[in-house]
């Protein structure tokens, strides 16, 4: 009977833990300024010091602001290029607005460019999933004139396929232009 009272208790710490944004190492031994940098990378909020506080408070820790501010600034001079914008782009990674006007503008195009080649790989992926489930149904119609229909179907995915397919190296191509600068 205890051992039914114990998961629920380990999986509310599991929780309560992956929540956390930093270990306890990292609050008390880490170099706020290294913290910083990474979030800048990652292209984080500056709200996330408010996430980092709450995970180091129970730790009796306090985040270093101006280091991890200095950190953070550096950090988004990586993130905020338009190769990396690219890249963020391509991977239908949600942007928080965290550069800085100087470099946004450019950012923006490569992660618009980037975009662009994700949704139209998902178009693809979606495509692609119609086209084995056509391609089931054909071969299993119970009647001709239903085979012939989901051939007609399977006609039509593939035209869209090719479609997509010469979409998208237009926009792989007009990405890797936005990614040069």
């Amino acid at each position: 009977m205890s051992g039914v009272l114990i998961r629920p208790a380990v999986v509310c710490l599991f929780m309560l833990s992956a929540c956390a944004t930093l270990s306890e190492p990292e609050c008390v031994h880490g170099d706020w300024e290294q913290i910083g940098y990474r979030d800048g990378q990652n292209g984080r909020p500056l709200a996330r010091i408010d996430e980092h506080r709450d995970a180091c408070l129970r730790y009796g820790v306090s985040p270093a602001l101006p280091a991890y501010s200095a950190g953070r600034e550096r950090g988004l001079n990586f993130y905020c290029t338009p190769a990396n914008g690219v890249v963020v782009g391509r991977r239908g990674e949600h942007y928080a607005g965290v550069c800085p006007a100087a470099s946004e503008e450019r950012f923006l195009r490569g992660y618009e460019a980037g975009r662009a080649v994700h949704y139209a790989r998902e178009r693809m992926d979606h495509v692609e999933r119609a086209r084995r489930d056509a391609e089931m149904r054909m071969v299993e119609a119970p009647t001709r004139e239903q085979a012939q229909y989901w051939n007609l179907r399977l006609l039509r995915l593939d035209m869209e396929r090719d479609f997509i397919w010469m979409d998208l190296r237009r926009l792989e191509t007009r990405a890797a232009e936005h990614g040069r600068y």
